[in-house]
C-alpha cells in the first residue's frame, strides 16, 4: 500500500499547514486572483502541488454520508478519479472530530492509504482517509440575517454551497474569522474550515476563516 496526499491550496491559505509548509515557502509570491476563483476550472488548475507526488483534488460527488462515515468521489488535476472513504473509525478516537462533512465543489487535503481494484471494464482508485486537516469551500451568504437560537438567542447568517446555488439556505450559528457582514449585500466567499481539537460545550467543532471575498452584490437600494 502506498500513501497518497491531496494537498490543497496552501498558496492561498491564511496560515500555513505543517504538511504544506515547504510549498508555501517556495510560493510566497504566487497569489491567486479573484477572477481565477470565479472560474472554477482555472482556479483548480492554478493550484500547484507541494511536491511531485502530491495530488490536488476536488469533490465532484457525494456517494453516501452519515454521522459516522462518508464516501465521496474526488477528481485530481490530471483527470484521475478516486473514491475516498472517510470514517471516524479510521481517524482514531482523538481525531474523530476531524471528519467534516464534504459537499460537491470542496477542495480537500487528505492523507490516506491508496489501493486499486480491477474489473473487466476498468480499474478504480480508492483512498481510505486517515487525516483531513482542512477543507476549502466556496459559499454564498444571503443579504440578511435571521433570528435563531444556539447556546442563546442570536442572529444567524444564511449560507449555502456556491456550487449548489439552488439549494435551501442553512442557518450558520458560528462566525467566519475576518468576515464583516453588511446587510443588503449577497456575498460569495472562499473560506477555510479547520477542525477544533477540544471545542467548548455547545460550540462549533469547526473554525472558519475568510480567504477571499469573491463577490459582493448589492440586492436592495
Amino acid at each position: 500500500m502506498s500513501f497518497i496526499r491531496l494537498c490543497t491550496l496552501a498558496v492561498i491559505a491564511t496560515s500555513s499547514l505543517a504538511a504544506c509548509s515547504s510549498y508555501e515557502q517556495a510560493n510566497m509570491n504566487n497569489k491567486t486572483s479573484v477572477s481565477q476563483i470565479k472560474d472554477s476550472t482555472a482556479f483548480f488548475h492554478s493550484i500547484k502541488p507541494s511536491h511531485s507526488d502530491a495530488i490536488i483534488g476536488q469533490v465532484i460527488d457525494v456517494i453516501s454520508q452519515d454521522r459516522e462515515q462518508q464516501k465521496v468521489t474526488i477528481v485530481a488535476q490530471d483527470g484521475q478519479t478516486y473514491t475516498a472513504e472517510i470514517s471516524k473509525a479510521n481517524f482514531a478516537q482523538k481525531n474523530a472530530h476531524q471528519m467534516q462533512k464534504l459537499t460537491i465543489g470542496d477542495y480537500v487535503e487528505v492523507m490516506g492509504e491508496q489501493s486499486t481494484s480491477q474489473s473487466k471494464i476498468d480499474s478504480k482508485r480508492h483512498i481510505t482517509v486517515h487525516e483531513m486537516p482542512y477543507i476549502l469551500r466556496k459559499i454564498i451568504i444571503a443579504d440578511h440575517q435571521v433570528d435563531c437560537v444556539g447556546v442563546a438567542p442570536q442572529s444567524c447568517l444564511l449560507t449555502k454551497p456556491a456550487e449548489q446555488a439552488n439549494a435551501d439556505w442553512e442557518y450558520r450559528y458560528s462566525g467566519i474569522e475576518g468576515f464583516d457582514f453588511e446587510p443588503n449585500y449577497e456575498y460569495t466567499l472562499l473560506i477555510k474550515n479547520t477542525p477544533i481539537s477540544n471545542p467548548p460545550a455547545d460550540a462549533s467543532s469547526i473554525h472558519s476563516t475568510l480567504i477571499k471575498v469573491i463577490e459582493k452584490r448589492k440586492t436592495k437600494s
